[in-house]
């Protein structure tokens, strides 16, 4: 075996060490969502890859093996539309509770 096909299984290890951690990192996710809340009754993580990122996992193995690898997906900070209007309404909703809500 050359030292390319070391390096090649190698990647190819840690790559299937990355989809172990996937799986196990959704079954908690699973486990977390009948389990997880805080004081006020809100999931303490609300969106998976707050949990565990897959595609950041994927490309810091990649980054490890080859020298001149660049991410697939540069990650920007920016939420979504819809997840932006749903912090603002219960933002809204903690601040002007309705009559008889108590």
């Amino acid at each position: 075996m050359t030292i390319a096909e070391y390096e090649l299984r190698m990647e190819a290890y840690n790559l299937q060490q990355v989809e172990k951690q996937y799986d196990a990192a959704t079954l908690a996710w699973m486990n977390r969502n009948a389990q997880a809340f805080d004081k006020d009754g809100n999931a303490v993580f609300t969106n998976f890859n707050d949990f565990f990122d897959r595609d950041e996992a994927i490309d810091q193995v990649k980054s490890n093996f080859e020298s001149d690898y660049q991410p697939t997906a540069v990650k920007s900070k920016k939420q979504n539309r819809q997840d932006i209007l749903l912090k603002r309404i219960r933002e809204y909703q903690k601040l002007h509770p309705r009559k008889g809500d108590n």
